[in-house]
């Protein structure tokens, strides 16, 4: 159904950093906010895009961020690198999805509340501010499997009415790949950190780790934060929750903890 050729061909759709991205996250690097903000103004629609954010609901400052220098400011270094990958991400989600039931906004709407349940869970839980951008690079996952399934719409039909399987479980069977390697390829063409590509990785729950270890224990929370988060209506009905399977005991040494942190609706 899909072969290893195709799925690289998938994968040059998304495009690498533009110039003024790309040099925008090498001065948050190097902790210079200020020339961040000057490079970041060469890109007018990132601008816009952060201006929308910044100043929605989810982000809840007393007073409207106009200049880049105020967003950066307000976001800080790591906030600030989240919300590029964001706006990646972003840019590269259809205006019409071919195989989830879903539309821009609802997938804005899903990565804005993914990227902020995740940064309470990263504050609360004092995990390194490094790993603040892992929500943001997962979300890409969602985009590339709408891609990939909507021109097999109707072999993977087949192949779901056959047997309960994930699209994940569906894409390792016909082509040898899942799509936390897809995901780490995107990362790669975007200059992700490595230990950050490395959580995303870890996050999609397929194995064991040890609590020792500190990411471990994110990756725990960042895979039980996507299953919530793809378990809302709206992600119900566009069929989005078929995109990777939930491990609960991957999850189970931090449920009680996420509960507190998060809350359950």
């Amino acid at each position: 159904m899909i072969t290893s050729q195709q799925i690289g061909e998938y994968l040059k759709r998304v495009p690498p950093l533009p110039e003024a991205i790309g040099g925008t996250l090498r001065l948050l690097s190097e902790g210079e906010l200020a020339s961040a903000a000057k490079t970041a103004s060469e890109d007018p629609a990132l601008i816009y895009y952060l201006k929308q954010v910044v100043n929605s609901a989810a982000y809840g400052f007393k007073q409207e961020l106009k200049e880049p220098m105020q967003i950066f400011s307000a976001l800080g270094t790591e906030r600030a690198r989240e919300l590029l990958y964001a706006y990646m991400v972003h840019s590269v989600a259809p205006e019409k999805w071919g195989y989830f039931a879903l539309d821009k906004d609802g997938f804005t709407h899903f990565q804005l509340s993914f990227m902020q349940r995740w940064e309470k869970i990263v504050s609360a839980e004092k995990i390194d501010e490094k790993y603040t951008s892992a929500a943001a690079i997962m979300s890409a996952g969602v985009i590339v499997a709408d891609a990939i399934f909507a021109d097999h719409a109707s072999d993977v039909a087949l192949l779901r009415e056959n047997s309960d399987l994930d699209l994940d479980t569906i894409l390792e069977r016909v082509s040898g790949f899942r799509f936390e390697r897809l995901v780490a390829a995107i990362a790669g063409k975007w200059e992700v950190e490595r230990d950050v590509t490395e959580l995303v990785t870890l996050a999609f729950g397929r194995s064991e780790c040890s609590d020792s270890d500190s990411a471990c224990r994110a990756a725990r929370f960042l895979h039980l934060l996507l299953f919530y988060e793809l378990s809302r209506p709206m992600m119900l009905d566009a069929g989005v929750n078929a995109f990777i399977s939930f491990n609960p005991e991957f999850t189970m040494p931090v449920l009680d903890r996420f509960e507190e942190i998060v809350g359950v609706e």
